[in-house]
């Protein structure tokens, strides 16, 4: 099997995927899978909610999903939880190999002051798994310290507030969501136990192209040696992508974000092989799986936490 080619595809296919699906900060989003969607927790009552939870939790004036962007615009706290599954097929000189990935991404997230804290795991099923641990908090300078264990060591380094928005659950829920304005209502739902307004969003093949370019996912198939030209064929046909978000009807905070991305993902990969005309002869690669989601929990009311001391030492 061309190992060094096939690494190279690899590489750019995994770093596209999670790219163009974590950074596009419009109108894309994920898939399917439940966290907790009650905006407190089980042990607690009415009479202890925030008071900037208990003042929403009323049928709203206008449109939910509106009313739940401007709620987001507020949170103080939130916990959320981003899952992305993966499956990839390559075939190359009569051996075929497959690959499943789940990525599996906790955030917990304060603001007033910023705190972050993200725990990250990657299962590659029998190619083994890899985790990562990512703290931040306000630092002396004005800054913020940014604490990364790799699995085997921690790391330090000073980050302006811009640079820890990967890590940031109410951004990354807001990004997915993007403009509400385009979402429209199919009804109600039951989303873990309660109620939740269920929209929905299709993003056309040339929003889909719109939104790899602006992710800046190309960058990652530079090495495969594709002019601009090339690339941009890539993009071509892609097909097209439902988003789907719930509001909970009692909160009025966005709960579940899902999409599919599974033809896409597949027509990018055939697109990529045939924009490599010769280079790619004799190899074909295939994605069955290709689901992203995002769950939101606990607004106002996460639980919080301290950096490990020895990510500090």
């Amino acid at each position: 099997m061309k190992k060094k080619f096939l690494a190279l595809i690899l590489t750019g296919v995994l770093a596209m995927s999670a790219t163009a699906c974590g950074d596009s900060n419009k109108d894309a989003g994920s898939s399917v899978n439940t966290v907790n969607t009650d905006s407190r927790t089980e042990t607690q009552d009415d009479t202890a909610l925030p008071t900037e939870q208990a003042t929403t939790e009323a049928q709203p004036d206008g449109d939910p999903m509106e009313e739940a962007m401007k709620n987001m615009e507020s949170v103080t706290s939130m916990e959320a939880q981003m899952i992305m599954d993966m499956d990839m097929t390559i075939s190359a000189d009569g051996q075929e190999q497959a690959i499943e990935t789940s990525t599996v991404m906790d955030m917990v997230y304060f603001n007033d002051p910023l705190k972050i804290k993200m725990d990250m795991t990657i299962d590659m099923g029998d190619q083994g798994s890899m985790s990562m641990q990512v703290y931040a908090e306000p630092s002396e300078s004005g800054t913020y310290n940014l604490y990364m264990y790799d699995g085997q060591n921690w790391s330090t380094s000073e980050s302006a507030a811009s640079d820890l928005v990967d890590y940031d659950a109410r951004s990354n829920m807001m990004g997915y969501i993007g403009d509400a304005s385009v979402y429209t209502q199919e009804g109600t739902e039951e989303v873990n136990g309660s109620n939740a307004y269920k929209y929905s969003y299709v993003l056309t093949e040339e929003e889909m192209k719109e939104q790899m370019i602006d992710s800046g996912a190309l960058d990652s198939v530079s090495s495969l040696g594709l002019d601009v030209t090339q690339i941009d064929s890539m993009l071509d046909n892609l097909g097209e992508v439902t988003a789907y978000v719930w509001i909970d009807e009692a909160s009025l905070y966005p709960v579940k974000y899902e999409m599919d991305m599974t033809e896409v993902m597949d027509n990018l990969m055939t697109n990529m092989l045939a924009a490599m005309g010769e280079q790619a002869e004799g190899v074909s690669m295939h994605v069955p799986e290709m689901k992203v989601v995002m769950t939101c929990s606990n607004f106002n009311n996460a639980a919080d936490f301290t950096v490990p001391d020895e990510a500090k030492n």
